[in-house]
């Protein structure tokens, strides 16, 4: 497929990992999530998720550099080719100036406008795996059983 580089912006809430599920499923995008990347490197005891646990755990934000840094690894993947979606990142000019000080160009840009009571209905349905990152939403994508992860039985947590 032709090159395209893609990104998803939005505020919490507004649908940008729900829509990334379905254009790389239907356009055959690599996907990167900042989030994801940041778990993964976490649980993998990377350098870097080494690194960003210690802000997490001292309650501090990952420092941007440090999550471009993140970001910009999953691009350089091999199978992250030429054809991505950057999915809620950049989240602030101090990312966006990172990413380009780090050679990312970007073709597409989708920015998701939506409304706030709708934003506080989805977000107080969410809930998460901690461990592995999957999500439920208590209307829309309910667990099999109220308040417990599908695959593991573990308790679910308000994202």
């Amino acid at each position: 497929m032709k090159s395209l580089r893609a990104l998803i912006l939005g505020p919490p809430g507004g649908g940008k990992g729900t829509l990334s599920k379905r254009l790389v499923r239907d356009f055959d995008f690599f996907h990167v999530s900042a989030g994801d990347a940041l778990r993964r490197e976490v649980a993998e005891g990377t350098r870097l998720g080494r690194e960003s646990e210690a802000f997490i755990n001292d309650g501090f934000l990952v420092p941007d550099d440090v999550v471009t840094k993140l970001v910009v690894n999953q691009l350089a993947r091999p199978e992250a080719g030429d054809r991505w979606l950057l999915d809620g990142f950049p989240r602030n000019i101090a990312q966006a100036r990172e990413l380009d000080r780090n050679g990312v160009d970007i073709d597409l840009v989708l920015n998701l406008e939506i409304p706030e009571a709708e934003i506080l209905a989805r977000l107080g349905g969410r809930r998460v795996h901690v461990a592995s990152g999957r999500s439920y939403h208590v209307d829309w994508n309910p667990p099999k059983r109220e308040g417990l992860d599908d695959e593991t039985g573990a308790p679910l947590v308000t994202r």
